[in-house]
């Protein structure tokens, strides 16, 4: 047997401790590990809103004043009767559609029970010059409207202060929240605010996206974060061990035993 053959058989599985390699994926492996399960919650997340909305999207609207307020009203149809008040219309901005900015126009509403509600009309585009808005048409007289109900579930990200223009007229704003709008306003609004149908009078363009990201695609990084957790580990294994020379070694063995075979 050759000297070749007999060290390569010698040759067994042994660590070989690199502690910055080892640092490293210490480090990092909890990060990638938590980011996949996070992704799979968000993925989840995203699944129970969209069965949420479809399946209170075919249910029949019912009157505003009939629902309950300690349940979860997001996405619920309603209709509502009442009043356009078209003395500030509000442009919610930076809201984008095909590539090109616009607005939501969101009008105060009050119901004939004299509940006041935030109506989403939908979206218009935004001119080229900044500092033209939009001419946003009046609706008059009593109306009866349908949509469905929707709050936003987190926390609105806003490019700046929230300056408010003073007097009568459209405000350009970055946060819709009933809340926020009430603190401006001096009005108590209903704490969803309401997007209109296609059909629904005074309505611009509607439908909104249930979700930013679709659960798919989570799922997609759930894979991704997944795979990086692996190669941090195979990196680990490689990087504190003789593992590379033991493979090595065999398949030096099994190309060596080859033409033996062969000769044979």
């Amino acid at each position: 047997m050759s000297q070749v053959k007999q060290q390569q058989r010698k040759i067994s599985f042994q660590w070989q401790w690199n502690w910055k390699i080892l640092l490293f994926a210490a480090f990092f492996l909890p990060v990638t590990v938590s980011l996949a399960f996070w992704q799979m919650d968000r993925a989840e997340e995203k699944r129970q809103l969209l069965d949420m909305y479809n399946q209170r999207g075919v249910a029949q609207p019912v009157p505003l004043s009939e629902l309950s307020s300690d349940d979860d009203r997001t996405y619920i149809r309603v209709i509502v009767k009442g009043q356009y008040d078209n003395r500030s219309p509000l442009l919610l901005d930076n809201r984008v559609r095909r590539g090109r900015a616009g607005y939501e126009v969101i009008n105060p509403f009050q119901t004939i029970n004299g509940q006041w509600l935030l109506v989403n009309r939908g979206w218009v585009p935004a001119g080229f010059d900044r500092r033209i808005l939009p001419k946003i048409s009046e609706v008059s007289g009593e109306v009866v409207l349908a949509g469905y109900l929707y709050r936003s579930p987190g926390k609105q990200i806003m490019l700046g202060a929230d300056l408010w223009a003073e007097g009568e007229g459209p405000k350009v704003i970055q946060n819709a929240a009933p809340e926020k709008v009430s603190e401006k306003l001096g009005l108590g609004f209903y704490s969803y605010q309401l997007r209109l149908g296609a059909d629904a009078i005074g309505a611009y363009e509607t439908g909104w996206a249930i979700v930013n990201i679709q659960p798919s695609k989570h799922t997609g990084y759930v894979f991704q974060w997944a795979a990086l957790t692996l190669a941090l580990i195979i990196l680990a294994i490689f990087a504190n061990s003789n593992l590379g020379a033991v493979i090595g070694s065999k398949r030096t063995k099994v190309d060596s035993n080859k033409p033996e075979q062969m000769n044979d």
